[in-house]
């Protein structure tokens, strides 16, 4: 897999635009105090930086291995996690999906209350429910929940999540969710 689109450290310690195959001569460099767009006449190399660990633009540092984004990742030793969902300062991270923190909601069920209610057929049918391997789709729906199992439920930019809960870890679950509502409250107004 190639990298995505976006803004990354460039091998100068400046982030520059990866349009998805190449390195483009828009950059900004974040040690300025104004930060501001800048052009230069000759971007670096066509391709990506050389392996190691890379800002992916969405929170943490990943694994580039010279030719494509791994699945190794690395947060900042400040994160909270939980059933492999981890909210590390303004992002809110799971499988290969990272979105902002502001505006999630979490809440915690059995897998028997959310099938009962229906509550996942609508992100289901809509590709937007995601397990820990990826989408759920609505013919994967009954085998991906275990109506014994607790479940993580997170909303957030569209999406939802759904990681099941490791036995015994209820309390620990409760108490994530209130963390994420939290965090996420806390950086609803904050630029």
């Amino acid at each position: 897999m190639a990298a995505e689109p976006g803004w990354y450290d460039d091998g100068t310690g400046k982030q520059r635009w990866w349009d998805g195959a190449r390195w483009t001569e828009h950059y900004i460099d974040l040690h300025e105090r104004e930060i501001e767009l800048h052009v230069d006449a000759t971007p670096p190399a066509s391709s990506p930086a050389a392996p190691g660990w890379y800002d992916d633009g969405r929170g943490r540092q990943r694994w580039w291995d010279g030719g494509r984004w791994t699945d190794a990742a690395k947060f900042s030793g400040e994160e909270q996690s939980l059933a492999g969902i981890v909210v590390d300062g303004r992002w809110i991270h799971f499988g290969a999906s990272s979105q902002p923190v502001a505006g999630a909601a979490a809440s915690q069920a059995t897998g028997a209350e959310l099938l009962k209610r229906g509550r996942l057929a609508a992100p289901a049918t809509a590709r937007a429910l995601y397990g820990p391997s990826g989408p759920i789709t609505p013919r994967l729906l009954k085998r991906a929940v275990d109506p014994n199992a607790g479940y993580l439920v997170v909303e957030v930019a569209g999406q939802v999540w759904l990681a099941a809960v490791p036995p015994g870890q209820d309390a620990a679950a409760r108490q994530f969710v209130t963390w994420i509502n939290n965090v996420s409250e806390h950086y609803r107004y904050r630029p």
